[in-house]
């Protein structure tokens, strides 16, 4: 019950590493058309079990400053592992295969977009047909 209760509110902030919270954002989004600038995760990026690679792509250089963090050449793919909240993100370079740290700022997700199939056996209706 405190979990609905939670989804009800009207900007969500807790942890996704938490089960609870996960949850309680997947209400919100079923109650709402999107509440996906609604909530604010203290702790890591929204993910389920078993969905693809959420990816990003370098859009900036970076050599590594230490030894915990990765080197990015502009284009470099990055499979995201989760979010530190301190300017770092974990990820594994696709292209290196090298899992590390690297800076947030420096990279932007990547969309993908797929062809679903058009389902000509089932008929579309307007709004105003009855």
């Amino acid at each position: 019950m405190d979990i609905y209760f939670l989804a009800q509110s009207d900007f969500l902030v807790c942890t996704f590493s938490s089960q609870v919270c996960r949850v309680a954002y997947e209400i919100m989004q079923s109650l709402h058309p999107d509440y996906a600038s609604r909530f604010r995760s203290l702790d890591d990026i929204y993910y389920y079990g078993g969905q693809a690679l959420h990816k990003r792509v370098a859009v900036m250089r970076h050599k590594a400053t230490s030894p915990d963090q990765m080197d990015l050449e502009v284009g470099d793919m990055v499979g995201v592992a989760g979010n530190h909240w301190d300017g770092y993100s974990k990820g594994r370079n696709l292209r290196t295969n090298r899992i590390a740290l690297y800076p947030s700022f420096k990279v932007d997700d990547v969309v993908e977009a797929v062809e679903f199939p058009p389902y000509a056996e089932v008929p579309l209706y307007d709004a105003g047909e009855t």
